[in-house]
């Protein structure tokens, strides 16, 4: 999808202004989303996070215990970060500001767990005893057992060898050779000190399998991803650095408010990977959240510029899908969290419209294969369905009745149809990225198949449109139903859930930028209004 360079947006004013007048930020109670760690010693440095912490440092309790105002490292209004006091127990945290005290959260002194003495030497470190299977395909529950994985999983990460290891695509280090299980597919099931239960992620190849908890780096055991019913081949890697950015003019308010900005960043994946963030201005309250960075703008001037800019490098590879169509499950796992998300309808997905429903049963007749189901879904819109780069349509059902569209609208008819015929589908929202290094805003989507994981397509480029700089391969239609080109970048995979950070800020959404996603800013205190411009990315290098 081309679009304009930037895209402005608005932030409502007056009508609320009644309402800021009543509550402000300021009149809420703390809230702790996390601390880490949550298993740890004395000495360590804890961090909380959550919202509402105020920038006046009031004070924390760790298990009854008050640090001293030389053990704070860091207080600000979403993050805390303290060393733990000698002789802190185990407990409950809270924090305090002048309208009183958060929610508790668990702090466990590992000091405290009895450990047999045969054993005290693995003391800090994860260790691997047994999985269960030790062979599976994609999407199949793993169990893990084991000691030290931490009570809760926090920021711990079962690793696979990722499927497109090999010498031809020189990866960067060891960490290279490896993908995590996915959050955004919701699969880790249960996490305890000796039991992890876990899917394995889509892209994941026969290999090593290790846990990385707050204790450290796990033992490494031999696992074997049974690839018989298909697999993705990872080819043609390209480099690239891009920097995203956005710019907030405008301001009306007092000076004592400020913005909250949900940030969408670079996204890791099978085809998308060594995601770095190389630099960033001003620095992020929350660096990762559902893949989006939390900025917090204060003190802002109505006749000045504010800039917030993010520079990732990553690595983008091309995918190749081989699928044996006889082996292909037809029954998807209908207890599973993913499939629940991906096939129910939400803000930008009319998956229960009866217009949908209309042009699924003319997509697909009587089918029953998903593998088919959705490729006649991606026939039907590449062949009733017009590309037009700037025909946006809010309601992607109009576009579909009318038989044009752009991207958006490609990606999210295809999607809303395959979920509404019982098929996980999510689209993706970034850019393409021409030979002249232009970029140019674009959505595509992918569905999941059992037994092999997502398969990319793109409806919009299958339909053969023209597109300045961007060389299209001989046959589009075929190539990008399964396969995908290494010249696009993704910033989202799915609707990505923001947090208000404030129950009293003003919110806004802009659904049709380089991120889906429910929230993209929020004013609290004495701003009344604001606009604010997304820049198109800049594509700095390709390498």
């Amino acid at each position: 999808m081309i679009r304009k360079p930037s895209i402005p947006f608005l932030l409502f004013g007056g009508s609320l202004l009644l309402l800021l007048a009543i509550h402000t930020f300021s009149s809420i109670k703390p809230y702790i989303s996390s601390i880490e760690p949550n298993v740890g010693v004395p000495g360590q440095t804890l961090t909380i996070r959550g919202w509402g912490f105020g920038n006046e440092r009031i004070r924390i309790t760790i298990g009854g215990v008050i640090p001293s105002a030389a053990q704070y490292e860091e207080w600000s209004p979403t993050r805390i970060r303290v060393r733990i006091p000698p002789e802190t127990p185990s407990g409950l945290v809270y924090v305090f500001n002048k309208n009183g005290k958060s929610n508790p959260v668990l702090f466990t002194n590992v000091e405290e767990i009895p450990i047999p003495a045969e054993e005290a030497k693995d003391l800090g470190f994860p260790k691997i005893i047994s999985i269960e299977p030790e062979k599976g395909a994609v999407g199949d529950l793993v169990t893990i057992y084991g000691r030290n994985f931490g009570v809760s999983r926090g920021n711990g990460l079962v690793y696979f060898s990722w499927a497109g290891n090999s010498a031809t695509l020189q990866p960067k280090d060891k960490m290279s050779l490896y993908l995590a299980a996915s959050e955004v597919d919701l699969d880790y099931e249960g996490w305890s000190d000796t039991e992890i239960r876990v899917r394995i992620p889509s892209g994941a190849g026969s290999g090593n399998l290790f846990v990385l908890g707050e204790k450290g780096t796990s033992n490494a055991v031999y696992f074997e991803v049974d690839g018989s019913a298909g697999v993705a081949v990872y080819k043609e890697k390209k480099t690239y650095t891009v920097r995203s950015s956005m710019s907030i003019q405008n301001v009306v308010g007092r000076e004592d408010g400020g913005l909250y900005l949900w940030v969408p960043r670079v996204q890791e994946g099978p085809n998308q990977r060594d995601v770095q963030l190389i630099e960033q201005d001003p620095k992020a309250e929350i660096e990762n959240y559902n893949g989006l960075m939390l900025v917090f703008l204060k003190n802002l001037l109505p006749n000045r510029t504010y800039r917030v800019a993010q520079t990732f490098l990553l690595d983008r590879y091309g995918i190749e899908t081989r699928l044996n169509l006889p082996k292909l499950k037809t029954e998807y796992d209908r207890t599973r969290p993913l499939y629940h998300v991906y096939t129910a309808e939400n803000a930008v997905t009319p998956v229960k419209d009866p217009e949908i429903k209309k042009q699924v049963e003319l997509a697909i007749g009587k089918e029953k294969v998903p593998y088919v189901k959705a490729q006649r879904i991606y026939q039907y819109l590449t062949q009733k369905v017009r590309f037009e780069p700037n025909r946006a349509y809010r309601s992607v059902v109009q576009g579909l009745q009318e038989g044009r569209g752009d991207s958006y609208t490609f990606a999210l008819l295809f999607v809303a149809m395959a979920r509404n015929t019982g098929i996980p589908a999510r689209t993706i929202a970034g850019y393409l990225v021409t030979d002249t290094k232009q970029a140019l805003p674009h959505f595509w989507c992918e569905f999941y198949l059992e037994g092999v994981g997502w398969i990319e397509v793109d409806p919009a480029l299958g339909s053969s449109p023209m597109i300045d700089g961007f060389k299209l391969p001989l046959d589009p239609k075929t190539y990008y139903f399964g396969n995908m080109d290494n010249r696009r970048i993704a910033f989202s995979r799915g609707l990505v859930q923001a947090k208000r950070v404030s129950p009293y800020g003003r919110t806004i959404e802009q659904p049709e930028i380089h991120s889906l996603q429910t929230i993209y800013a929020e004013a609290v205190g004495g701003i009344r209004s604001f606009s604010g411009t997304w820049n198109n990315l800049e594509v700095i290098g390709v390498y």
